[in-house]
């Protein structure tokens, strides 16, 4: 997550508040399914492994993924993959991995805009603009993912037991290899012979945040756009004629008079913390699948220890995320 990234839920009136998390847990979804699928075939066949698949799973996800990026995306993937240089290769799972996302994030924020629409008076800002502050802030929520994603299509985090528990967290010392900045990934010519060749951490840290900056962007970018695109053909809808200055008044009135929209009655209050609980151990549950995904031959205690130092942890300890994350 973001540093500095508003939580999202701020000033939202508490009865939208499960909608909302709906949403982003269905985007959440998408990360997590478009991320290992990629993550899968990308090592795959930069490490000339074959793919565990006996019933077509991530075959069919694929497949998934391709339909919602579109036709021209899909051809600029095929034409990566036949290029066959490890930087083309590269190239190719992660535009189709930031594609998919980028439609999830688009069709989100449509349905945002249908939120913010029906509840503008009580926003407090057009909804236009709430909509668009809710799916930033979704987007850059996680960008963190990259960074993980990048690390595991290049390699598997080798375990060891006596290694520094931070370490094996967060796998800091891992050292990126050239491919990554090779064209047609990024900028460097390509050079079959230093495709493989490592940088030093420093520099590694430093480009994983690259990707997960350029993520961050290039969602933006599509979200600012079709932010302007929304606001374009509002813009063409007839107005209704102004209410003379007793019909304002008398709706300045009404709306001073009404409850206020961040009341909320105790047993509703009991109901949305239960809520916020059971979402919180699902996206545990998450987290685990996919780190089970890229290091199968872990303990419960190191997934359990990895995800208490995650945003997603919310100050729980290592041993209550233990005991909710395979349920």
């Amino acid at each position: 997550m973001y540093e500095n990234t508003e939580s999202w839920d701020k000033g939202v009136p508490v009865d939208l508040i499960p909608a909302i998390k709906h949403l982003r847990e269905s985007f959440d979804d998408a990360h997590s399914g478009y991320g290992i699928t990629t993550q899968v075939f990308c090592y795959s066949i930069l490490h000339n492994e074959a793919v565990d698949d006996p019933a077509k799973e991530y075959i069919n996800y694929l497949m998934h993924m391709k339909l919602r990026v579109g036709s021209v995306a899909t051809q600029r993937f095929h034409d990566l993959t036949k290029q066959g240089t490890p930087p083309a290769i590269f190239k190719a799972f992660y535009d189709l991995y930031l594609g998919s996302v980028n439609f999830e994030a688009l069709n989100i924020f449509k349905k945002l805009v249908e939120i913010g629409r029906a509840n503008e008076m009580r926003l407090g800002i057009p909804h236009l603009e709430w909509a668009e502050a809710q799916t930033k802030n979704l987007i850059r929520y996680y960008a963190y993912r990259l960074e993980i994603w990048v690390r595991n299509v290049c390699d598997k985090q080798p375990y060891d037991p006596q290694e520094d528990i931070e370490e094996r967290i967060h796998w800091r010392k891992w050292q990126a290899p050239m491919l990554l900045v090779m064209k047609p990934s990024r900028y460097m010519l390509y050079e079959a012979a230093m495709s493989w060749e490592r940088n030093d951490t420093e520099t590694s840290l430093r480009w994983l945040k690259h990707f997960a900056d350029h993520y961050a962007l290039h969602l933006e970018v599509s979200l600012k756009k079709a932010a302007g695109d929304a606001a374009v053909e509002l813009a063409k809808e007839p107005k209704p004629m102004q209410t003379n200055t007793a019909e304002i008044n008398s709706q300045i009135h009404a709306a001073q008079s009404a409850p206020n929209p961040r009341y909320m009655p105790s047993n509703a209050r009991r109901e949305a913390r239960k809520l916020d609980t059971q979402a919180t151990y699902k996206s545990w549950q998450k987290e685990y699948r996919i780190l089970k995904q890229s290091n199968p031959n872990k303990s419960d205690v190191w997934y359990s220890q990895k995800i208490s130092r995650m945003d997603i942890a919310k100050g729980s300890s290592a041993e209550t995320i233990r005991k909710h994350m395979k349920k």
